[in-house]
């Protein structure tokens, strides 16, 4: 991921927003890493509510439209917010599987109660990432702006993994 960074590095003396360029970049990696994450959660959750059957169909459905739209909306935060700090954001889906730290959804589809375990495991997997990527933004990097917005991506995900986990009851 440093060589991502480093390749793809805009110089911007004039940013400062007060942190050094080596912050900058080091809170970049970390938004990079997590906007891969959530682009492969965003592709499984689409193909599991395209592909859904089963008795949660109905609710399971809907209720995947809602996630893969807020999960749209993170997505478009996150680039940005990578832009804010001067460097570019990973786009291609190639990026986002070079570096993304879950594991992408296999071609055979899952019954509609493996689909909500498969999610909750990401959403899951998720949750202690951003915990640890949240410590290094505040620890390492000095950025309490960047370590909130990913607090809120943190609950957000909590949030969805309890929902998830309430079909499996």
């Amino acid at each position: 991921m440093e060589n991502l960074v480093k390749k793809n590095k805009e110089v911007k003396s004039s940013l400062k927003v007060g942190l050094s360029e080596d912050n900058r970049a080091g809170v970049a990696e970390i938004l990079n890493l997590i906007l891969a994450d959530e682009s492969v959660l965003y592709t499984k959750t689409r193909n599991f509510h395209w592909n859904v059957t089963g008795p949660l169909f109905y609710s399971l459905h809907n209720m995947l439209e809602e996630e893969y739209q807020q999960l749209a909306t993170n997505i478009d935060e996150i680039a940005e917010r990578v832009r804010q700090m001067g460097f570019k954001a990973v786009g291609s889906m190639q990026e986002f599987l070079d570096i993304t730290r879950l594991k992408e959804a296999s071609k055979d589809v899952p019954t509609d109660t493996d689909m909500v375990k498969k999610l909750v495991e990401d959403h899951e997997a998720l949750i202690r990432l951003m915990r640890e990527d949240i410590n290094k933004l505040e620890d390492e990097l000095n950025d309490a702006g960047t370590s909130d917005f990913v607090t809120a991506l943190m609950q957000q995900h909590e949030k969805t993994a309890w929902m998830l986990r309430s079909l499996l009851k």
